[in-house]
């Protein structure tokens, strides 16, 4: 018989001799897996690529949280400039070097000389914004119209109306000159027949409109009174409101008095004749007049006009305000007055409000 083996005994297939067998699985058999934890190589290797993984995922987070904070922290701050009263491109060069973008808007003034202007912006100058951030720019279109209208051909309440709708919300532009100055013509009543400025004149400033204005075919002639006796400055006042062209011419008559006085007309009182028709007025010189003052005959011609211009006579004295001496519609041609003014007057001819002549005395002669 063979000897019992003991059971604390190990036969040399269970093992190396001296190590104690330790069972990893329930059947006593080592696995594949826990040869390999067990092997130092593949333990180094597996603490590397975890090193490496938890690297990169911390460098990632890093520029997560700077780019984080970036973004919270925001892009830097300026200060608003002042674009009011600047043109449109140079206050877009301004803003520009702020680094701040505009919002444009635009709206009408109703002034010519602010056109491509800013006159307005949001947020006011001096404020700390973020670069980057929306300025509110208003720029001017001007006026609703910036060069006058024809108005000739169309009826006075047309033109009314035009003006009052142009400037209903601005201050107007063009203002019609009272009175309206009205000439007997063929045309229709009411029909403009010339205007001052003319079509096309830039508009800059608030100026009046000068309208000659038609009222109709003459119907019946225009009687004439007896002006002898009349100082001079009163006749001229007196034809002008009819009004009819006139000339002065001086008899060569005993000079009585102390102005110029009227001895005879033609055509004569009680005539009658067409809008048209000059009247020439003869007079006597003044006897005597201020030692600082001067008589003379002022004698022009202005040329003939299609249609009556506004004409205006002003006499400047020194010291003293503008004064008219007469104004009325003519039609051009020759014109003559006397006058006894102080040393250093100018008499202005103003024609559709515009100096054409200006004289100034300062001789006997003037």
């Amino acid at each position: 018989m063979s000897p019992v083996k003991d059971k604390h005994q190990k036969s040399e297939s269970d093992g190396p001799a001296g190590a104690e067998f330790i069972p990893n699985t329930p059947s006593g058999e080592p696995d594949s897996l826990s040869i390999q934890a067990d092997d130092p190589t593949e333990r180094l290797y597996f603490r590397r690529s975890m090193l490496i993984i938890g690297g990169a995922f911390l460098v990632m987070l890093f520029f997560f949280t700077a780019a984080f904070f970036l973004a919270v922290r925001g892009a830097e701050r300026t200060v608003v400039p002042e674009v009011v009263d600047e043109e449109l491109t140079d206050a877009l060069v301004i803003l520009q070097e702020r680094e701040l973008y505009p919002r444009l808007q635009v709206k009408y003034t109703g002034n010519p000389a602010d056109k491509g202007m800013v006159i307005d912006q949001d947020p006011e100058p001096g404020l700390y914004v973020k670069a980057g951030r929306r300025i509110t720019v208003t720029v001017s279109r001007g006026a609703i119209v910036d060069n006058v209208e024809d108005y000739v051909g169309k009826t006075l309440s047309e033109v009314r109306g035009r003006l009052a709708s142009l400037f209903s919300t601005f201050q107007p532009l063009l203002v019609i000159r009272e009175p309206i100055t009205y000439v007997y013509d063929e045309s229709e009543a009411g029909t403009v027949l010339s205007q001052f400025p003319p079509s096309g004149t830039p508009l800059g400033e608030p100026r009046e409109l000068i309208l000659i204005v038609s009222r109709g075919e003459l119907d019946r002639p225009i009687r004439l009174i007896d002006w002898t006796d009349y100082n001079a400055d009163n006749a001229m006042r007196s034809l002008a409101r009819i009004p009819l062209p006139f000339v002065f011419v001086e008899d060569g008559v005993e000079p009585t008095g102390f102005t110029a006085r009227v001895t005879s007309q033609s055509p004569a009182p009680e005539s009658e004749v067409g809008p048209d028709q000059r009247v020439t007025l003869r007079f006597s010189r003044p006897e005597s007049w201020p030692e600082d003052s001067r008589y003379g005959l002022f004698d022009f011609t202005l040329p003939e006009y299609p249609v009556p211009v506004a004409l205006d006579v002003i006499i400047r004295e020194p010291g003293s305000d503008d004064r008219t001496l007469f104004s009325m519609p003519h039609p051009g041609g020759r014109i003559s007055f006397p006058y006894v003014v102080p040393v250093g007057t100018s008499i202005i001819v103003m024609v559709n409000s515009e100096e054409t002549l200006r004289r100034d005395i300062l001789s006997e002669e003037g």
